[in-house]
C-alpha cells in the first residue's frame, strides 16, 4: 500500500488478467489509479512480478469514492449537474445542449424534468441548482423553456422523453461536470460500455444490455410506453432519483443519449436515442436541430479546445453549409456558451 499508485489489493487469489482475458493462473491482484508504463517508474516503484513465488497481478481501476452527485451551485454552469423549474419543488439534471440551423444553442433535459409531464410552457424558468437543491426562483435562474416532445400517456409509443430551454449563455458552459465536451454521438450498440454524469450519482459507469427495448415507465400522471430505447446496466448502484436529464456517452465521449428513467434498485437506467431526440425535435420544429458536438475541457481546467463540426444553414439562401474547422483556441477555465459560440463564429 506504500508503493505510489497502489489503491487496493484482493484479499484472496485471483485469476491473472492478461491483454483483457482471465486466465487459469493464481496471482495475487493488486488495484492501483492507473497503469504506469515501468520506464516511467524508479526501481523501488515497480511492484514485484512476484511475491514468495505466486504471481503478482496489477490492475488499473481508477479512484475509488463514494457516490457523489452534482448539487450545488456553479456558475457558468456546466452539464451533468442539478437543475429543476423554477416553480417545482424538485431536482433532475441538465443533459447537454442542442443547436439549430440558425445557430441557436438550446440546453436539453427531459420534459418530466424541465416540461412537467406536458403541463410546462414556452418562457417558464429554469434553474441551477434544483429547487430541491436550495436553487433560488429570483436569482438562479439559467434559462427558459423553449418547446418539448409530448409524453403520451394513452397507450401510443414514445421515443423520448426530453425539452430544450434557452440559455442565459452568459451562465452555461458548454462541458460536462468531470468529463469535458462531446466529441460525437453515435448510435448505442450491445455491450458498449457508457459513462453518465448525474445530479444523484455522479459520474457512474455500465454496460448497454439491450440497444432497442420497448417499456412501460411509470410517470406521476401514469404509465407511458417507450420504444427504441436503451437499457444500461451497472454492477452496483449507478443511478438515482434526480438523475433524469443525465447525458450518456461513450467512454470515448461520443453522445448517445439522455436518461430520463432507471429501476428501483438502482443498478438499470434507460436512455432515449440521440438520433431518436434529433428527429423529434426536427419533426416538432420544422427545421434542422442538432446535439452539438464540441471537444471542450473539464469544467474547471484550463485545456485546448477544438471545435470539430459546426453546422449551419444560410437564412437567406437556405444554402446547407458544414464546415470542419482545423483552428485550435484556448479556453479559458471560465468560457460560457456565448464565448464559445462567438469563438466558432469568428
Amino acid at each position: 500500500m506504500k508503493y505510489p499508485n497502489v489503491i487496493g489489493y484482493s484479499n484472496k487469489l485471483q485469476k491473472k488478467i492478461r491483454q483483457g482475458k482471465v486466465t487459469n493462473i493464481d496471482s495475487i491482484r493488486i488495484y492501483v489509479v492507473r497503469k504506469i508504463p515501468k520506464w516511467q517508474l524508479r526501481k523501488d516503484e515497480i511492484i514485484p512480478e512476484s511475491l514468495e513465488g505466486i504471481p503478482t497481478d496489477v490492475v488499473e481501476i481508477g479512484k475509488i469514492k463514494k457516490l457523489q452527485g452534482f448539487k450545488s451551485r456553479y456558475r457558468p454552469s456546466p452539464c451533468g449537474v442539478s437543475t429543476s423549474r423554477a416553480d417545482e419543488n424538485a431536482a433532475g439534471t441538465i443533459g447537454w445542449f442542442m443547436i439549430d440551423e440558425d445557430g441557436n444553442p438550446y440546453l436539453l433535459s427531459n420534459n418530466h424534468v424541465w416540461a412537467k409531464e406536458n403541463d410546462g410552457a414556452p418562457g417558464d424558468k429554469i434553474i441551477q441548482p434544483g429547487l430541491l437543491d436550495g436553487g433560488d426562483p429570483d436569482n438562479d435562474i439559467i434559462a427558459e423553456l423553449y418547446d418539448f416532445i409530448p409524453i403520451d400517456f394513452t397507450g401510443n409509443p414514445n421515443k423520448v422523453d426530453a425539452a430544450i430551454a434557452t440559455p442565459i449563455m452568459s451562465d452555461v458552459w458548454a462541458t460536462i461536470m468531470e468529463l469535458g465536451g462531446v466529441i460525437n454521438k453515435i448510435a448505442p450498440s450491445l455491450d458498449l460500455q457508457v459513462v453518465k454524469c448525474g445530479r444523484s450519482t455522479g459520474i457512474t459507469r455500465g454496460k448497454i444490455t439491450d440497444d432497442s427495448a420497448t417499456l412501460n415507465v411509470e410517470y406521476s400522471k401514469g404509465t407511458a410506453l417507450f420504444e427504441d430505447v436503451f437499457i444500461v446496466q451497472g454492477e452496483g448502484v449507478i443511478v438515482q432519483g434526480g438523475d433524469s436529464g443525465s447525458p450518456v456517452l461513450s467512454e470515448n465521449m461520443e453522445f448517445l443519449g439522455l436518461l430520463f428513467a432507471g429501476n428501483e434498485k438502482g443498478t438499470i437506467f434507460v436512455a432515449c436515442k440521440q438520433q431518436n431526440i434529433e428527429s423529434e425535435f426536427q419533426s416538432k420544429l420544422a427545421k434542422k436541430i442538432w446535439i452539438l458536438t464540441v471537444n471542450a475541457p473539464k469544467p474547471y481546467e484550463y485545456k485546448y479546445v477544438y471545435v470539430t463540426e459546426y453546422q449551419q444553414v444560410h437564412p437567406i439562401t437556405d444554402f446547407t453549409l458544414s464546415v470542419i474547422l482545423s483552428m485550435t483556441f484556448i479556453v479559458m477555465p471560465m468560457m460560457t456558451m456565448q464565448q464559445l459560440l462567438e469563438a466558432i463564429r469568428e
